[in-house]
């Protein structure tokens, strides 16, 4: 069980240093939607797609 609550803690300690890291560079929350404009258009289909599906919007979903 301690393994498990040392991950999480890790986990937590790692994903609040890189905010704290990337909140220097997002000013306004185009720049937090659109990366500030400087993805690549295969990267950015590849995030709407991961969004679009991750989201649930499969079309054989009914």
């Amino acid at each position: 069980m301690d393994m498990i609550w040392t991950t999480i803690i890790l986990y937590m300690g790692a994903m609040l240093g890189v905010s704290v890291y990337a909140r220097k560079y997002i000013k306004t929350s185009a720049d937090f939607l659109v990366a500030g404009r400087r993805l690549g258009l295969a990267l950015t289909t590849a995030t709407l797609a991961a969004t679009h599906y991750g989201g649930g919007f499969h079309p054989r979903r009914g």
